[in-house]
């Protein structure tokens, strides 16, 4: 055995379902009943995966964006609306630094968002749904001007509407709103992004489009809802026929953490804090995964997954996969064309396993209207993976603050650091910005970093350098560092190290820190931290002195949640 070889991972793409238009990808149109390999994404690695009504889109590693299927409207991007049966370059947004893609359930639009946060939509455009302030379809990505001035993360959309979530957290909404599926009362649509004003002090976690109905989580905890409940898609507990406004949905999810919600079109998934899963609305195809075909028009748990904590949840039209924390995908509902992979054409009112992919880890799921797609990422080696990582983590991470070669100096509090700029470009865009000479910073033989401590920047060179941090503990981690150079995973293990440090002594501070700076789950953590101490945090001086605006804010919590305010008179 050759004990030198070195791990490597292979990964694939799998589709199943309707084909009538090639949304499968395999450069044909016949249906397929159990996941079936795309020869064309064979070791290929796929960043993102986005299925509509009979059509599906890919990002590859790369940062192109292929797709194929119905385009009718010009939705596969390609420049015309003649038929895309096989996987096709978009080339327009070659070079773009796609990020993400998104569509939905039956959508016959997409969208892309770049790394800076531009958003590109193309495709059906009759109630304004693409944002351009016209109800032509485009065959051709195009920016949305209206949005230039901020920073897009997330979108959601169904078949006549979208919504975007800003780095903010704010929302804005276009598309058709007859029924208030945009949350404005008016019942007008809107062809331009318009900014939904509910939502200015209620920073957004997610949000997902049904056919006529938006349903958005709130960081602070709780779930809205607003549009067409005819089947109780809303989750509030009746089914009036519509909602023009946002509304609460009904317990749990009016309180509980929602990281990630899906949409059919008559049917919402929820996927709680907690791995578990809450469905409801129209159910006549099972696809709410409770063993009947009930509608239901409050959120109830899925008790046949609560053993499987989930990841992720997909929905097509009438159909529903939730992706396990150990790489298994359930599906159940609607399956006239395979769209379960289960090797049959019968509908399912309970979660079942795929069979044929026991042997994959699935690491993203996608629903489109009769179709479904599934990514995998398996590792294989004659050495072990982890071994190879820390290896070369180890190896790498000696260079941190080295002179040896390097060609950057950071100056922070007149201590200098030492960094190789082939590194940083390689890891961070924006210093990749700061060093090509884009900026000034890029001709000066040593950069001035204010604001931080060498210790904290240290600690964000050693992540750039072995994408991992051992010092962490040493010095006091900074969000603000991490979110400045857009490194999501280096403020992911900052927040988890501040969490386990979580005291009396420090939560105010935190709490103030991440009200400022929109990180929505640390924010909550520490209000959670504070209503279980209440009469302990009040007392303290810090408290006193938070801002009027965020002491109003937890008060309404506080008074929420039952929290007794004792008359200090008694």
């Amino acid at each position: 055995m050759d004990n030198n070889k070195i791990a490597h991972e292979t990964f694939g793409a799998y589709s199943f379902g309707q084909n009538s238009y090639g949304e499968l990808c395999h450069d044909d149109t016949v249906d397929r009943t159990v996941p079936t390999p795309i020869s064309f994404c064979h070791n290929v690695k796929i960043l993102d995966v986005a299925c509509g009504n009979e059509q599906t889109a890919f990002l590859f590693e790369s940062g192109d964006v292929y797709t194929c299927g119905y385009n009718d409207s010009g939705q596969c991007g390609i420049g015309s609306t003649s038929r895309v049966q096989s996987l096709h370059l978009v080339p327009s947004l070659v070079n773009k630094k796609i990020a993400n893609i998104r569509s939905a359930n039956g959508c016959e639009h997409l969208t892309a968002i770049s790394s800076s946060g531009e958003l590109y939509t193309f495709g059906f455009n009759s109630r304004g749904q693409l944002g351009h302030g016209s109800t032509t379809s485009i065959s051709t990505p195009t920016k949305l001007e209206d949005l230039a001035s901020h920073h897009v993360v997330e979108v959601a959309c169904s078949y006549f509407h979208t919504v975007v979530m800003t780095l903010e957290g704010n929302l804005y909404a276009f598309g058709r709103n007859d029924l208030g599926q945009l949350g404005i009362d008016d019942g007008m649509d809107r062809h331009v992004p318009v900014p939904l004003s509910y939502f200015n002090c209620r920073p957004v976690l997610a949000v997902a489009c049904g056919q006529h109905h938006t349903v958005v989580s709130l960081a602070s905890g709780g779930v809205v809802a607003f549009g067409k409940n005819d089947h109780g898609q809303l989750g509030t507990g009746d089914t009036s026929d519509y909602h023009t406004s946002p509304s609460l949905l009904a317990a749990p999810l009016d309180s509980l953490i929602v990281p990630s919600l899906a949409c059919g079109y008559y049917h919402t998934a929820a996927l709680a804090e907690n791995g578990l899963i809450y469905s409801f609305g129209r159910n006549d195809y099972g696809q709410l995964g409770h063993g009947h075909r009930q509608h239901l028009s409050e959120p109830t748990l899925i008790n046949a997954l609560a053993k499987n904590q989930a990841v992720q949840v997909a929905c097509g039209c009438y159909h529903t996969l939730v992706l396990s924390k150990d790489g298994k995908v359930y599906p159940f509902g609607r399956n006239n064309h395979g769209q379960l992979g289960l090797g049959n054409l019968l509908d399912c009112t309970s979660p079942q396993i795929i069979a044929s992919l026991r042997d994959k880890f699935v690491v993203k799921v996608a629903s489109g209207f009769y179709h479904s797609i599934c990514l995998t990422a398996t590792k294989a080696s004659t050495e072990s993976p982890l071994h190879t990582h820390h290896a070369l983590c180890h190896d790498i991470g000696k260079l941190v603050n080295n002179p040896m070669r390097s060609d950057v100096v950071f100056l922070l509090s007149n201590v200098r650091l030492h960094a190789h700029s082939c590194i940083l470009m390689a890891r961070c865009e924006p210093l990749e910005k700061m060093l090509d000479g884009r900026m000034i910073e890029g001709s000066l033989s040593e950069i001035r970093i204010p604001d931080y401590s060498p210790e904290v920047f240290k600690v964000f060179l050693e992540f750039l350098y072995t994408d991992r941090v051992e010092s962490i503990q040493m010095s006091k981690p900074d969000t603000a560092l991490a979110d400045q150079y857009l490194v999501q995973k280096l403020r992911s293990m900052c927040e988890t190290y501040i969490l386990k440090e979580l005291s009396l002594d420090n939560v105010v501070v935190v709490l103030q820190n991440a009200h400022f700076r929109n990180t929505h789950l640390l924010k909550k953590r520490c209000v959670d931290f504070v209503m279980d101490n209440f009469g302990e945090v009040i007392a303290l001086q810090s408290f006193v002195d938070l801002p009027p605006s965020l002491l109003q804010e937890l008060f309404c919590i506080a008074s929420r949640h039952g929290v007794a305010i004792k008359n200090q008179n008694q």
